[in-house]
C-alpha cells in the first residue's frame, strides 16, 4: 500500500460528495478501493480517484432554461436501489427492536398486575392490630 492513499472521508472532501455517496461508488466498481488494516479495524484506502468523477459537475447545478439535462442511464437507479436496499434493513433492524420493546412492555405490564394483586399475607392479617378509626 502507497502512503498517498486517502480514506473514504478524504475521497469523499476531495469530490464534493457525501462518504455514503464514495461507499456506493467503490460497490459499483467506479473507485478502486484496498481493504486494509486501520486503527478500528478494517478500512478501505483509496490509491486514486477516476479523472472523470473528479471533472464531474456538482449534482446541485440546475440547468439554465433551455438547456438540455444530460441522461445517465443506469446510475439514478442503482443509486435508488441501494438507498432502498439500506432502508430495507434499517427497517428490518427497527421491527426486531419494536419486537423485543414490545415484549418487554407485556413482561413489566405482567409484574405490575402481580404487584397491584399482591394481599396483604395472612400471617400479617393475624398479628396486626385493628386501628380503631
Amino acid at each position: 500500500m502507497t502512503k498517498k492513499s486517502m480514506s473514504i472521508a478524504q475521497a469523499a472532501e476531495k469530490l464534493g460528495v457525501s462518504t455514503r455517496t464514495i461507499r456506493r461508488y467503490i460497490k459499483a466498481g467506479k473507485i478502486e478501493a484496498e481493504l486494509a488494516t486501520g486503527r478500528f479495524g478494517a478500512e478501505y484506502r483509496i490509491s486514486e480517484l477516476p479523472p472523470e468523477l473528479l471533472q464531474r459537475e456538482p449534482e446541485d447545478e440546475k440547468p439554465t432554461p433551455g438547456q438540455s439535462t444530460p441522461k445517465t442511464s443506469d446510475q439514478p437507479l442503482g443509486q435508488a436501489m441501494d438507498i432502498i436496499r439500506e432502508l430495507q434493513e434499517k427497517n428490518l433492524a427497527l421491527a426486531a427492536q419494536l419486537g423485543v420493546a414490545t415484549e418487554r412492555v407485556r413482561n413489566l405490564e405482567s409484574q405490575v398486575k402481580l404487584i397491584a394483586a399482591a394481599e396483604i399475607p395472612w400471617w400479617k392479617k393475624l398479628f396486626t392490630r385493628k386501628r380503631a378509626e
